[in-house]
C-alpha cells in the first residue's frame, strides 16, 4: 500500500519580514527612547521659557506623551490595550489627545503672530505683544481647542472586534476628517507659513532701516524669530508623511483583507503605526513628529547660542 505526502513549501518574501522586525524593534526600543528624550525635552522647554524675560510655554505636548506614547509603550509590553475595550477610556484619551493637539498647533499660530506684530512698524501693532493680553488670548484659543474637541465623546467608541478605537458613523468620520484637515494640519501650516514668510519680509524691511538710523534691537527678538520659523519648518516637514498615509488609509479602507497581498499587509501595519506616531508624538511639535530631546527644544537649541540676553 502507497501512499502519497505532498509537501507544500511556504515561501515569506524577506521584504515582509524586514518590515515587521522594523515595526517591532521602533515599538520596543523607538518609543522608549522618544519618550524619555521627549519628556526631558518638554522639561527644558518649560524651564527655559518660565524665565520672566520669556513667554510662558505650552504644557499641551507633555498631555500628548502621557496619552499617547506612554499608553502605547504599555499596550506593546503588556500586550493588552485597555483603550481596544473600555468606550469610557476610548473617549477620554481621544478628547484629551484632540484638544491637545489643536491647543499645541494653535499656540505655535499665536508665536508666529505675536512674532510678526513684534516686527511691525506700528506702535499700535506692537502694543499688542504684552504679557497681559498673551495670557488672555492664550485661555480663549485653549479654551476654544477644548470645546471644539467635544465632537470626539460623541462619536469615538471602542470596538473589541477589531481592537480598535475609532468612529463608526459616516457622520462621525466626516467630522473627524473635517477638524483634523482644518484645524490640526491645513489651517495651522497654512497660517504658519504664511506668517513665517511675512516675519522674514518685515525683518528684512527692518534691517535695511535699521542700517540706516542708530536704533537697538533686542538680540532676543530676533532669536525668538528664528527659532520660531525653524519650529514651522519642522512642523511642515513632519505633517506630509502624516497626510499621505491618511489619506492613503482613507481611499484603502473598504479593499478586502483577503485581496491584499502579504507585503502590502506588512506596509499597511507598518504605516498605520508610524501614521500613529506622527499624529501623536511627533508634528504636532510639532509638531510634535513635533525629534529627539523634544523637537522643539533640539530646534531652539540649534537656532540659538543662547536663549535670553
Amino acid at each position: 500500500m502507497t501512499s502519497n505526502i505532498s509537501t507544500t513549501v511556504i515561501t515569506i518574501d524577506p521584504s515582509v519580514v524586514t518590515l515587521n522586525i522594523a515595526r517591532i524593534g521602533i515599538q520596543r526600543f523607538g518609543q522608549l527612547i522618544l519618550f524619555a528624550l521627549d519628556i526631558i525635552g518638554c522639561i527644558f522647554n518649560i524651564a527655559i521659557f518660565l524665565r520672566p524675560s520669556m513667554r510662558t510655554n505650552s504644557c499641551a505636548n507633555l498631555c500628548c506623551l502621557t496619552w499617547g506614547l506612554f499608553i502605547s509603550m504599555l499596550d506593546f509590553f503588556m500586550n493588552y490595550n485597555l483603550l481596544n475595550y473600555s468606550s469610557a477610556y476610548c473617549k477620554i484619551r481621544s478628547y484629551s489627545l484632540t484638544a491637545a493637539q489643536l491647543a499645541s498647533r494653535a499656540c505655535v499660530v499665536l508665536a508666529c503672530f505675536d512674532r510678526f506684530l513684534l516686527c511691525s512698524q506700528s506702535v499700535r501693532q506692537r502694543s499688542f505683544c504684552r504679557s497681559n493680553i498673551a495670557v488672555k488670548v492664550m485661555l480663549l484659543t485653549v479654551t476654544s481647542c477644548v470645546c471644539l474637541s467635544i465632537y470626539v465623546l460623541v462619536v469615538y467608541n471602542a470596538f473589541p472586534q477589531t481592537r480598535s478605537c475609532t468612529t463608526s458613523s459616516a457622520i462621525g468620520k466626516i467630522i473627524d476628517t473635517t477638524v483634523l484637515f482644518a484645524f490640526n494640519l491645513g489651517t495651522p501650516a497654512l497660517l504658519m507659513s504664511t506668517l513665517s514668510g511675512l516675519i522674514l519680509w518685515k525683518l528684512k524691511q527692518n534691517s535695511i532701516r535699521i542700517a540706516r538710523q542708530r536704533i537697538h534691537v533686542r538680540h532676543r527678538h530676533l532669536q525668538l524669530a528664528t527659532m520660531l520659523i525653524g519650529q514651522v519648518i519642522l512642523y511642515t516637514v513632519t505633517a506630509l508623511p502624516f497626510v499621505s498615509t491618511f489619506v492613503y488609509m482613507k481611499i484603502t479602507r473598504y479593499d478586502p483583507q483577503s485581496s491584499k497581498s502579504a507585503y502590502r499587509i506588512a506596509a499597511e501595519s507598518f504605516g498605520t503605526f508610524i501614521f500613529n506616531a506622527l499624529r501623536i508624538y511627533f508634528i504636532f511639535k510639532l509638531n510634535i513628529f513635533d525629534c529627539v530631546i523634544s523637537d522643539e527644544f533640539l530646534c531652539l537649541y540649534i537656532n540659538s547660542s543662547k536663549f535670553s540676553s
